[in-house]
């Protein structure tokens, strides 16, 4: 068997090694060659990153929560950095970054504590605001509102009573009768409205009671804003509305007020992202927040199980406009799906789901590694979050600590580390 140095190891081995990466947060180990590993997005050039946008996808317990924690700690250490979080999943009643939180004394926004996020709320740009109603329309009714109702909330929206979706409701139905072109009578008038406002009704009595019909009642000043979605039904169309008007308010409010323009660098993690991606209407508002994200200085990370969450095509280009792609552990037909959606080489996907907890393929513009994510005890205390799952499997973090002068992680196989 033939051994040699790490530091020999990429010339003495070209295919096994590297180019690594360099800009950002330290990450981990390759595990092709032994050489550290940095990466954050909005850190890279743009001819390295066409854009700022990450994927992180991988089965369940394999670490893409992790990951995004320890990555996110790690860069707000650094000056002029802040990130917000929209937070699907958790255990005993708390979101998963509710100990992130609690670590920076921060207090997570919980949907279903009285709080209330406006989507009229007027620091949204009125294109904007109008293409989230009909957004929120669409998930309510389960399918695009006709031309006609379309027309009709296009009108509603310029009504002055339209400052809550409670006023939007009542101005639809009150159309003057040349509110809208067409030569249309009161009747039909009033038909588009009643379209309109059995579409939205779901966010006022019930879905979201309380959430959406009212003034914004949230502050987006912190240098970490947790979005905790962990109470809501994760089956309803509560949860991807939600998640649609928080975006959209991030997009036209959080980086107005420290976006790039303030040489602030902005980060968006949304946690269970298959909410979003399984609906086109939402995963295309998604997908202007990425398109624009590197003249915006903004990284948006979706996080989701796996390329099959990817249904439509507008959650599929949202998966192809991120140039960076975590790959976690998954089964091989899912490892064949990423093949196509990345052109991932051949070594990349038999590699996916032999992966340990951990480990993933990173995909950085044209460069593909091996990395497996170093975790400090600090850090396993605040980002572990699947407890009640590991101990079921007879699980749980072991801390394995590294003495003076040895590396923390498990060389890669036919490397020796010369201080040894």
């Amino acid at each position: 068997m033939l051994t040699t140095t790490t530091r020999q190891a990429a010339g003495l081995f070209p295919g096994y090694a590297c180019k690594p990466v360099t800009d950002g947060a330290l990450i981990g180990a390759s595990l092709l060659d032994g050489s550290p590993f940095r990466m954050t997005p909005v850190d890279c050039d743009q001819e390295v990153l066409p854009s700022t946008g990450m994927a992180l996808l991988g089965t369940l317990g394999n670490g893409k929560s992790t990951n995004t924690k320890v990555m996110s700690l790690r860069d707000m250490a650094r000056p002029r950095r802040r990130y917000a979080v929209l937070d699907a999943k958790g255990e005993d009643g708390v979101g998963e970054w509710d100990a992130v939180a609690a670590a920076l004394h921060l207090t997570p926004v919980r949907f279903g504590d009285g709080v209330c996020m406006n989507p009229l709320d007027p620091r949204i740009p009125p294109l904007h605001r109008v293409q989230l109603v009909a957004v929120l329309a669409e998930l309510g009714g389960h399918r695009p509102l006709s031309p006609g109702a379309r027309m009709a909330l296009d009108a509603a929206m310029e009504s002055p009573a339209a400052r809550t979706l409670s006023g939007l409701m009542g101005a639809v139905t009150s159309l003057e009768a040349d509110a809208i072109p067409g030569r249309f009578d009161a009747a039909q008038l009033l038909a588009f409205g009643q379209e309109v406002v059995q579409a939205l009704s779901p966010f006022i009595r019930s879905a979201t009671r309380g959430m959406l019909d009212g003034e914004t009642s949230v502050s987006l000043d912190a240098k970490l804003t947790v979005f905790d979605f962990s109470r809501i039904d994760r089956t309803s169309i509560a949860l991807p509305a939600l998640m649609s008007v928080v975006g959209v308010f991030l997009e036209s409010v959080w980086l107005a007020q420290g976006g790039a323009d303030h040489g602030i660098h902005s980060t968006l993690i949304v946690e269970e992202a298959w909410q979003i991606l399984k609906h086109p209407a939402t995963a295309a508002l998604l997908q202007r927040m990425m398109k624009y994200s590197r003249r915006e200085g903004l990284s948006v990370t979706s996080v989701a199980h796996s390329a099959k969450d990817a249904t439509s095509e507008e959650a599929k280009d949202l998966l192809r406009l991120a140039s960076t792609r975590v790959l976690h552990q998954m089964d091989e037909g899912e490892a064949e799906q990423c093949r196509g959606l990345f052109s991932l080489p051949d070594w990349a996907v038999r590699q996916i789901p032999l992966l340990g907890r951990g480990q993933a393929i990173w995909q950085t513009g044209r460069h593909v590694n091996l990395v497996q994510t170093l975790v400090t005890d600090y850090e396993k205390r605040l980002c572990f979050t699947s407890r009640r799952r590991d101990a079921a499997q007879g699980k749980g973090p072991v801390a394995r600590p590294a003495t003076r002068g040895q590396w923390s992680w498990e060389m890669p196989p036919n490397v020796i580390d010369h201080a040894a």
